[in-house]
């Protein structure tokens, strides 16, 4: 197995849109699991480590993985990238794989697919997918690049595909007949559809 930490992340205070009970994301429950749960059997056959990259109910997600909230000295609720550049700081690996915690139908080979292209197309530092569209946070990256990402962050952006086309990233092309497996959860169809999809 490469040396390669995995993690989910819970942009900080995501909530599902239409939620009246203020639960996070990766808590929602899907098919008697909660989201957070879908994202860690996604990682862990390919990672060392799985951390939950959340700001808030840290007991809750400790059984998923290594808890750790966005640094401090960082700006606060100001988008995924914090958490990326947080991810890249406490890294226990060089690379490191990003999902989003709202992404439960990921395609099994996912990640190592990131990985392949990583060995075959080397001389990039991060590599990320598309499937008609860009999905930026599902995500293979190495530590180098957190100066970077920390300088863009200062600049005062915070959108993430400038940043990973500014790297420059390699977008690894899954096909548009993919695209239902990078769904996100965002509202409360999208979660009654989700568990119809699953039977």
């Amino acid at each position: 197995m490469q040396s390669l930490a995995g993690t989910t992340q819970q942009t900080t205070n995501q909530e599902l849109r239409q939620n009246p009970e203020h639960i996070d994301k990766g808590l929602l429950p899907l098919s008697g699991r909660p989201l957070v749960a879908w994202q860690q059997a996604i990682l862990q056959p390919w990672v060392q480590q799985i951390i939950v990259n959340t700001n808030r109910n840290a007991e809750q997600y400790a059984p998923f993985g290594q808890v750790l909230a966005d640094d401090a000295d960082l700006p606060a609720d100001q988008g995924p990238l914090i958490g990326l550049l947080t991810l890249l700081r406490h890294s226990p690996t060089p690379w490191v794989v990003v999902v989003p915690v709202d992404s439960p139908f990921l395609p099994d080979d996912f990640v190592l697919r990131l990985l392949q292209a990583q060995q075959e197309q080397s001389g990039y530092a991060a590599y990320y997918c598309r499937a008609e569209r860009d999905y930026p946070l599902c995500l293979l990256m190495h530590t180098q690049i957190q100066d970077d990402l920390a300088q863009y962050i200062a600049s005062g952006q915070r959108r993430v595909v400038p940043w990973l086309q500014g790297i420059p990233a390699r977008a690894i092309e899954f096909g548009a007949e993919a695209a239902p497996w990078f769904t996100n959860i965002n509202t409360p169809d999208d979660l009654q559809a989700a568990a119809q999809r699953l039977g």
